[in-house]
């Protein structure tokens, strides 16, 4: 079994990247990103934090974007064909190709980025806290990214829906299961949905 060498527990990760990217007007997947594309940036640092595995989800400009995903052992690509049908099918999707045996698992959006050690933190968050099903990062009293979950909630994160505001009804309801740890790294806010997005975060970094 694989585990990270950090944390000692297989810690998975999903990395969202089949949006059209309607509001920035080009695949946000492919933005630089401090030399890389956005999606090479972010699945490195998701291997980095041990991550193990890391499933990218691909969908509109599946093919512009695939090059640009590091051939690695332990990261699965997987191409969401209904990605026009919203964000909770690349959830699903995803999700469904993680192995049972997993502890947690991180779901990251290509468009907030995060860096090898908030992931490592968060998963030792959830490590230290047997009873806990989710934990959120927050950076001046407001909640970021990424959550991560127990795997004892994969069967609910497979069945995530549009209608079901996806994520958002899996967090409202394990409320009481939540821990939120506050960090002091603003990138746990960024969220790249516009041009004026993406140049205030370049500028941040």
């Amino acid at each position: 079994m694989l585990k990270s060498c950090r944390h000692r527990r297989m810690i998975a990760a999903v990395l969202l990247a089949a949006g059209e990217s309607s509001r920035m007007g080009e695949p946000k997947q492919l933005l630089d990103w401090q030399g890389q594309s956005l999606v090479t940036a972010q699945s490195e640092a998701l291997l980095a934090a041990g991550c193990r595995p890391l499933v990218v989800v691909l969908g509109a400009h599946a093919a512009r974007v695939r090059p640009h995903v590091p051939d690695h052992p332990n990261l699965q690509i997987v191409t969401n064909h209904a990605w026009r049908s919203g964000r909770a099918s690349s959830i699903r999707a995803g999700s469904r190709a993680m192995p049972s045996e997993i502890n947690a698992v991180a779901v990251v959006s290509v468009d907030q980025p995060t860096t090898a050690a908030v992931v490592e933190r968060l998963a030792e968050s959830l490590s230290g806290a047997p009873d806990a099903e989710i934990v959120v990062p927050r950076y001046g009293g407001r909640n970021g990214h990424p959550p991560m979950f127990s795997a004892r909630l994969l069967p609910q994160l497979r069945q995530v829906s549009e209608r079901g505001e996806g994520l958002r009804e899996i967090r409202r309801s394990h409320a009481d299961a939540t821990i939120f740890l506050d960090m002091d790294d603003p990138i746990v806010r960024l969220n790249l949905n516009t041009p004026e997005a993406y140049h205030h975060a370049l500028e941040l970094l």
